[in-house]
């Protein structure tokens, strides 16, 4: 069953996508949503950033806690 998305994203709302893959808000502030999506398979992310610009590395992401910190958060 769905449900209709909140008016203001707030933390924790979470998103499915047609490609498979789920978005979740981690923050929403100022205007501006910070989310962390997963992909379904690596071919799926390199398609939807295909046409993005590569910054390089974003060491206040590259230096949180290993993924299996977080392992219970997956569906």
């Amino acid at each position: 069953m769905e449900s209709q998305p909140p008016q203001t994203p707030a933390k924790g709302d979470q998103y499915e996508h047609d490609d498979g893959s789920v978005e979740v808000v981690f923050e929403s502030s100022d205007g501006r949503v910070l989310t962390v999506r997963e992909y379904p398979t690596v071919p799926a992310f390199a398609q939807a950033v295909d046409d993005a610009a590569y910054r390089g590395t974003h060491h206040g992401i590259a230096d949180l806690p290993d993924i299996s910190v977080f392992e219970n958060w997956r569906l």
